[in-house]
């Protein structure tokens, strides 16, 4: 069965911090799990979305889920995601993880 785990991100710019939340869903529309994290020293809305798409990633793999869609809202991290080329920037690090 093939899952569907969608990601988000809520970024203070003002104090450096980030909520990141993920939700995991099966093929009927069934919430397997969910989980939000507190970061903080996020310097930027891209390293927010970034650290929410692994955080999406690491529940994946923690679910030991086979087969499964990632889903978020932020173009730049899935396109970033699916390049081969290294990005220099912070996101990149994180992109690397992911």
């Amino acid at each position: 069965m093939r899952e569907i785990i969608q990601f988000d991100a809520a970024f203070d710019i003002r104090n450096s911090r980030l909520v990141s939340g993920v939700v995991v869903w099966d093929q009927k529309a069934v919430i397997k799990a969910s989980k939000s994290i507190l970061h903080s020293n996020v310097s930027s809305l891209f390293v927010a979305e970034a650290c929410a798409c692994l955080e999406a990633t690491k529940l994946g793999i923690e679910m030991s889920l086979g087969s499964v869609t990632i889903m978020g809202d932020s173009k730049i991290v899935i396109n970033k995601c699916q390049t081969t080329v290294r990005d220099k920037l912070i996101i990149g690090a994180i992109i690397k993880e992911i």
